[in-house]
Order: C-alpha cells, then structure tokens, then sequence
C-alpha cells in the first residue's frame, strides 16, 4: 500500500492591487522567498513577506481549501481497495 502525501503550506498574498491579501495554499514544504508562483487553485500569486497583520486579516481561500479537502478525501478513500 503506497500513499503519496503531498504536502502545502498557507501564505498571504497581494491581489494585482496589492490592498488586498487572501491566504492561499501552494505546493511545497514552506515559502522559499520566491518572488511569484501559482496557488494549489491555479491563481498567479506575486509573492512577499508578508506581516502579522497580514495572517490576521486574510481570508482563507475556499477554492484551495476544497480542492485540498477533495485531495486528502480522495487518497482516504482508495487505501482500502486493491
């Protein structure tokens, strides 16, 4: 039985406007500085270091945190079977 776990890290990041941030998933164990890359649900995202404030007051992508649900219920549900 092989599982593969993949995993993802949250980061806050600017909108084209850069007034506002929303928290998105991405592939990878952490943010290496990069200064851009594409979130788990397929937006552009420039990426910075971003603030406390930042954390705090960025929602939460419902588009990266369903299709990461839909992921981690998928590989659950195949383990079982041969």
């Amino acid at each position: 039985m092989e599982t593969t776990e993949r995993q993802h890290y949250w980061l806050p990041v600017p909108d084209r406007t850069g007034f506002a941030w929303t928290r998105h998933a991405f592939r990878g164990k952490h943010w290496d500085g990069r200064s851009a890359d594409t979130s788990v649900c397929g937006v552009q995202c420039a990426m910075a270091n971003p603030s406390e404030l930042d954390w705090f007051q960025s929602p939460t992508c419902s588009d990266c945190m369903e299709l990461l649900i839909s992921e981690q219920s998928g590989a659950g549900s195949t383990e079982g079977e041969q």
